[in-house]
């Protein structure tokens, strides 16, 4: 996927305004029309400056990592900020209407970001309130979300969180654009763990190969490393290392999230992906391998 920036003749220019995603996930197309390709998805809370619309129907936004359009109805004004924001853990979570009962509001998906409400401390109670778009309050359970300060809600957690999350969504069905539980590609899979781990990413694979500084040679990849493909010249495709052998990719051929190997002694071994390796980069840098990249 590449980025792109799309105006339509009958868009209309407008002030930056400020808006959040209002819904669990909010697909991000190319052109404003339900049938054009889905680029990407938003997460709930996630910014999204509204740069220009298309009838009353329609948003072109500036999101932190793609531009695209989004229909009006999946934007909300943002939640009040708060020092703590709930942070979910786990690959997917009912967001629930009330601190008791079954009602839910849908769910949400790892890495949503939602201010924690003023009462999410105090003790007791399985569920912490947060605040969500447009003035309204859900809860969460509490073994569904990590707290953390508002001010660093991805603190540099390594490799295990990453591949922690990455080995939950074993079995997640692929889909061109996703980036949660329900659908996933390759690499919103990679963007989604390293962004767990505590290194942000670019969005798409190709990006992600450029702007990496950190070059690995096929032998020395190691686990958490960025493992990309190639083909026709073009980078296509990326794959979360486990070792300098085995990886974790939402692959499009099996449709879903699988574990793949590039050594053809092993049964899982991918012909057409050892074929098309392209390179390696590591997004999770210590001190050790910046003083050998010197």
């Amino acid at each position: 996927m590449t980025l792109s920036v799309v105006s339509t003749p009958h868009a209309q220019r407008r002030r930056l305004t400020a808006r959040v995603i209002s819904v669990s996930v909010a697909p991000v197309r190319r052109e404003p029309d339900d049938a054009s390709e889905q680029v990407t998805q938003a997460l709930m809370g996630a910014p999204a400056q509204v740069v220009e619309t298309a009838s009353k129907s329609w948003a072109r936004v500036r999101l932190a990592d793609y531009e695209g359009w989004v229909e009006q109805s999946h934007l909300g004004a943002p939640p009040q900020k708060k020092e703590c924001v709930a942070v979910v853990a786990a690959p997917r979570a009912p967001l629930f209407a009330r601190a008791n009962g079954v009602a839910t509001r849908g769910e949400v998906f790892a890495t949503t970001v939602l201010p924690l409400g003023d009462d999410a401390e105090q003790t007791g109670g399985k569920r912490a309130r947060v605040a969500l778009p447009g003035g309204r309050y859900g809860w969460l359970e509490r073994s569904a979300f990590v707290a953390r300060p508002a001010s660093d809600p991805f603190p540099a957690r390594g490799v295990p969180a990453a591949l922690e999350l990455a080995r939950e969504l074993l079995g997640a069905p692929y889909l061109w654009g996703g980036v949660t539980a329900q659908g996933i590609d390759c690499s919103g899979f990679a963007q989604l763990a390293c962004r767990e781990g505590g290194a942000p990413i670019p969005r798409d694979a190709d990006q992600q190969y450029h702007a990496l500084p950190y070059v690995v040679d096929r032998d020395s990849v190691r686990a958490g490393d960025l493992v990309y493909f190639a083909s026709r010249g073009r980078i296509t495709h990326v794959g979360i290392a486990l070792d300098n052998v085995w990886l974790l990719h939402a692959n499009d051929f099996t449709h879903s999230v699988v574990i793949s190997s590039l050594d053809p002694s092993n049964s899982d071994y991918s012909a057409l992906l050892a074929g098309m390796y392209a390179g390696a980069r590591r997004p999770f840098v210590g001190a050790s391998d910046a003083r050998a990249q010197k």
